[in-house]
């Protein structure tokens, strides 16, 4: 019986996985579920890639409301403080991205995918539906990063970060460049 359990858990949590992927990659024009994998692309170090910047939002929470609703103004006001430098310090990070890229926004990349760029790194952060509720107390919203054939549908997760360090785009770019020295090294 246990083991029916368990089994039964398992594969809710691994539909749960792919209903939650095909969710964050339905804004980027994705008709079907995509295939996820491990890693990164083969040809990425020939194909070029489009780099996601933040963007302001509206904020929608009222600063004279309850307590739940001046903490959601602080979490969208903040968010638009700190997007400016965040962007910014990622046009000086990407340059330590070894192939060719490109950087834009969720709601302008669509435009550029015609120039040839094969790839976009994505991830839920970009939508900041994150913004509009309260998290759990205690809870840290962990966002997965993952490199979008748009292709191919594929999509392949790179890595994770919390929502602490989202607006780290040095971070962001370290992260990226380790996953390539391990398939690229000589690149760097």
């Amino acid at each position: 019986m246990n083991n029916l359990i368990y089994n039964l858990s398992f594969k809710f949590a691994s539909m749960f996985k792919q209903l939650s992927l095909l969710l964050l990659l339905l804004p980027f024009g994705i008709k079907s579920q995509p295939i996820v994998k491990d890693g990164l692309p083969i040809d990425l170090n020939h194909e070029k890639i489009i780099l996601l910047k933040h963007e302001k939002i509206e904020i929608q929470a009222d600063k004279k409301g309850g307590k739940q609703e001046k903490y959601l103004y602080l979490r969208q006001s903040n968010h638009n403080s700190v997007i400016q430098e965040s962007n910014d310090k990622l046009v000086v990070a990407a340059m330590t991205y070894p192939f060719e890229y490109a950087i834009s926004s969720l709601s302008k990349y669509e435009s550029i995918l015609k120039a040839g760029y094969k790839y976009v790194l994505i991830s839920n952060v970009y939508k900041n539906e994150h913004l509009l509720n309260q998290p759990n107390e205690g809870e840290l919203i962990v966002f997965e990063y993952f490199i979008l054939d748009v292709n191919d549908n594929v999509a392949f997760k790179v890595f994770e970060l919390d929502e602490m360090k989202v607006y780290d785009s040095k971070m962001i770019m370290r992260r990226l460049n380790k996953a390539l020295k391990k398939q690229y090294p000589e690149s760097f």
